[in-house]
Formats: C-alpha cells, structure tokens, sequence
C-alpha cells in the first residue's frame, strides 16, 4: 500500500499503549499519535471517535464528564461515534439504571452521536479501520490535522462553564445568563454563585474552591464561607 492511498488515522496519546495502534497499523493504516483537542481517534475531517471501557463510560456518566466530552466533540466534528468495550450495564459502579438511559437518550437525541457497543480493543480497532476507510474513500488527499474549531461567543462560553465541577448543560446557560461572562464567573463570591437557580450552598462553596485551588498550597481547615471575598471585594470574617 503506498503512502497516498494509505488509510490516515489520528490517534490521542492517551492510546498510544494500547494493543489498537499495532492492530491498526497491521491492516495498513497509517496511524499518526498527538494529543488530539478532543476524542480517542480521528478517522476524518468530519468524524471523532470517542473509546471508552463500559466502566469508564458510566463512571464518565457519574461525574459528567461524558457530558463535556460529547459537547467538545460536536463543537469540533459533524458527526461523533461512541465506541464502548463491554456491557455497561454490568459494571460494579453504584449507577441507576435510568440514569444510563438518560446517558444514553441525551448523547443520541441531543448531541447527535452514535453509539456502538464491541467486544474488544481488537474489535474495536477492526471496526475503527472499516470506518476510517469508509470515511476516506473519497478523499483526494491525505487528511489534514484537525485541532480545535470551537464556535467563538456564547457557544465557547457556555462550554468553559461546563467545564467546572457542578456545572452541568442545564446550569450553564443560567450561569452565563446571570454573570454575563465566564470572567465574572470566575471572580464570583459563594453567594453571588448562589443566586444562579440550580446552585445552591454546598455546590456554591465546591465551586468557589475548586476555581481557587492551587497546587502545592495546603487546603483551609477554616469551615465552609470563613474567609470569602464580602460581596464588596474585601475579605470576609467568620462571624
């Protein structure tokens, strides 16, 4: 097979170590490995597909990060593919089953995606293969590498706010309604957090500390609210 009518795949560093790669690179693709800004392959200028373990795909339910992923790929591609390796709904993680099926309507219905469910990392390569050489069969030319595309304004905005431990898709739209930026956000004190309807004490506080949090500084055992800017900027006292 020459280099012009090889299959190209774009691969994350995240699965560099994985048996995929040399399966991949068996069949005839040419397998190029970077950090992709989002997904686990990329098979054209159009699709991402996103692999994960049926463990890691519930427990991605669990902290919703399944969420942010799937807006980041439909941010950047037309067409998203969720491949899952196992049964999903026999992990030991502790998950109702309504809340996969809530996972599961939302990614099809709302984000458009597509979920195929396979046996194994071989399987799952065979078939990444297949699609890549669907996918490319028309192309004239080898297919470019494609970083980060997001639409500028709103649409970024409200995915920087989903980013943020507690902040789901629903909570967003609110946030940024409220604060008018992800600058004034970021610089909210715990009750002007609270305000946003869906925030309540305990979400305003994770929030506030985890946008604070630094690396190598040692966490405040002062209690929840002691020590937060006043809402005129100062330093507010425990009382």
């Amino acid at each position: 097979m020459t280099t012009e009518t090889a299959i190209t795949i774009f691969a994350d560093s995240s699965e560099a170590s994985t048996p995929l790669l040399p399966r991949l690179q068996s069949a005839g693709a040419h397998v190029r490995v970077g950090d992709l800004e989002c997904g686990s392959y990329v098979i054209s200028g159009s699709i991402v597909v996103l692999r994960f373990t049926a463990q890691e795909f519930v427990e991605a339910i669990i902290d919703g990060m399944l969420f942010h992923k799937a807006g980041k790929a439909s941010m950047n591609f037309e067409r998203s593919v969720f491949l899952v390796e196992g049964d999903i709904y026999s992990t030991r993680a502790a998950i109702a089953r309504d809340a996969i099926d809530g996972a599961l309507s939302f990614l099809v219905c709302v984000e458009g995606a597509s979920i195929l469910y396979i046996r194994n990392p071989i399987a799952t390569a065979d078939l990444i293969y297949r699609m890549a050489k669907q996918a490319q069969k028309n192309l004239g030319a080898e297919m470019s590498f494609q970083r980060a595309k997001r639409a500028p304004g709103r649409q970024e905005a409200l995915f920087a706010l989903e980013s943020v431990p507690g902040i789901g898709p629903s909570t967003a739209p609110k946030a940024l309604s409220h604060f008018r930026s992800v600058l004034n956000f970021v610089n909210a004190t715990v009750q002007q957090l609270i305000a946003v309807p869906g925030i309540g004490q305990k979400k305003a506080e994770r929030i506030y500390e985890g946008l604070r949090w630094e690396e190598g500084v040692e966490n405040d055992d002062s209690p929840p609210g002691a020590g937060f800017p006043s809402e005129t900027g100062g330093v507010g006292q425990p009382h």
